[in-house]
């Protein structure tokens, strides 16, 4: 009968003992029957097909096994049990029952998963748990030797990868480079709907399309390597509408001994550590040159002669009403509720001397530039300023719809832009003002034929609600000559 011990968390075995005492013969015979089962049956568990058959059961017993087929020594005991009788058989089952008895308490107690009992047990049972023993522990090193073989697995993937990544990346022509940073990419997961497209386009000017010679020789670089030194070139391109221009795979290089900034609000008025800058694109090599720049007489070519020097004229840009075409901060502020103007663009900034009166404000103001004849984003951002490196008058402003306070631009709108451009540059600086929001055109020149035939209709067709508007002469080629300026103080209409 069966004789079974369970535990959740343990391993389950089933003993199915069959056992009929005859004399010593049989005695032996089941003992040797007993040793062999469990060599035969172990560890597979017992089911209806493989059971640990010592003997066939006697007449009488029942059994749900499928037995052997009988042999010799079952024909000896089965003329023995005829001739025995019914005494016999009640034997068979009281003896049989005693020792499944015997054999539980015994089991139980060696596992640890009875109670009681002394631990003794005959030899065959002794013989079982030692090969249950053993096979335990050829687990445990079998486990052992998965996870060692695991972990080897495991390390030669890792350095497989890294022998990847430390190979050299194939080198490509300035025509498949080009190819790489144009695209178009195909998304790893197909179509998305928020592209709608299975493929990732990256955002490139159209007019670097019509300068391919251009490009070539400026995807010409080491991959993964340091970039080459090619601000100036690279300036000209998005100049000539190349803007944004394509990524590059390398390093930017940068100045040796870069500094710490100055600490923000000082920064503001402090003219930058010249280690601050690569000056190799520049004709003048340190800031100084810049400063003293405008104050020598001769030509100058930097569209703001004296926006270096922070300690002359930049020191009273937009503070006090300087004349009618002179606007004080204070007072365009004032024109709006207090506090309601907060966020904004200073359009063609300079070296960022706006956004610094409004940072003294508390009011956040992002300042465009290019590095035309010398490094005005790093001066701007080196008074704790934010550069937006953008030619914004040929292209779409990076803002949301309806999202800034206040636009602002001096001396980059005026007659050198095309009508047509010129009125696009309007009616996106529009979309980019929230309702209410305030366009401060400081100082547009033209020439006076220009400002009736052209120029005020363009602006006023756009939309704008006249807050204040000046118009004036611009006297320094003297009053005879037939140039213009035009300040305004323009509002997007609340809806």
């Amino acid at each position: 009968m069966p004789v079974k011990q369970k535990e959740t968390g343990r391993t389950e075995c089933d003993i199915y003992i069959f056992i009929y005492i005859d004399d010593d013969d049989n005695q032996h015979a089941l003992l040797h029957e007993l040793q062999m089962g469990i060599m035969d049956g172990y560890p597979r568990k017992p089911n209806t097909q493989h059971h640990l058959s010592l003997m066939d059961a006697p007449a009488g017993a029942t059994s749900s096994t499928t037995h052997a087929p009988p042999g010799p020594h079952h024909h000896a005991t089965a003329k023995k049990r005829h001739h025995s009788g019914r005494t016999k058989t009640i034997l068979l089952f009281v003896v049989t029952n005693s020792i499944s008895i015997l054999l539980s308490v015994s089991f139980s107690h060696v596992t640890g998963l009875g109670s009681g009992g002394d631990g003794g047990g005959d030899s065959a049972l002794d013989f079982a748990f030692s090969v249950l023993s053993s096979s335990q522990s050829l687990a445990v090193d079998l486990h052992n030797r998965i996870e060692a073989t695991d972990s080897i697995i495991k390390r030669l993937i890792s350095n497989s990868g890294k022998m990847k990544r430390d190979a050299p990346l194939p080198k490509l022509t300035p025509e498949e480079e080009l190819t790489v940073a144009l695209g178009p990419h195909t998304l790893p997961f197909g179509y998305t709907p928020n592209l709608d497209s299975d493929k990732l386009y990256p955002a490139v000017g159209a007019a670097c399309h019509r300068h391919r010679d251009e490009l070539r020789k400026y995807m010409r670089y080491n991959v993964s390597g340091d970039c080459p030194s090619d601000e100036a070139f690279a300036e000209r391109l998005m100049l000539k509408g190349c803007e944004p221009l394509p990524r590059r795979r390398c390093r930017a290089g940068g100045p040796a001994g870069f500094p710490d900034p100055t600490p923000f609000p000082e920064s503001l008025w402090v003219i930058p550590a010249d280690k601050s800058v690569s000056w190799a694109p520049y004709a003048c090599k340190n800031y100084s040159c810049l400063v003293d720049r405008a104050r020598r007489p001769g030509r100058n070519d930097l569209d703001c002669k004296a926006c270096f020097d922070l300690a002359g004229k930049e020191q009273r840009r937009w503070v006090g009403q300087g004349g009618d075409l002179d606007y004080d901060i204070d007072t365009v502020l004032s024109s709006k509720p207090r506090g309601t103007i907060r966020i904004g663009l200073d359009i063609g900034g300079g070296t960022g001397t706006f956004a610094a009166r409004m940072a003294e404000r508390g009011l956040t103001v992002v300042t465009t530039t290019l590095d035309l004849g010398a490094p005005f984003g790093a001066f701007v951002a080196s008074r704790g300023l934010v550069p937006l490196h953008l030619g914004a008058v040929a292209g779409r402003l990076p803002f949301f719809d309806g999202t800034l306070d206040i636009v602002h631009s001096m001396n980059v709108l005026g007659n050198w832009v095309p009508g047509a451009v010129l009125e696009a540059e309007l009616y996106d600086i529009y979309r980019v003002l929230r309702p209410g929001g305030i366009f401060w055109l400081d100082h547009f020149f033209c020439t006076g034929k220009e400002l009736t035939e052209v120029y005020v209709p363009i602006i006023e067709g756009v939309g704008f609600r006249k807050l204040r508007w000046n118009t004036g002469k611009k006297l320094d080629k003297g009053p005879n000559a037939d140039e213009w300026y035009i300040s305004a103080l323009l509002e997007r209409p609340m809806m």
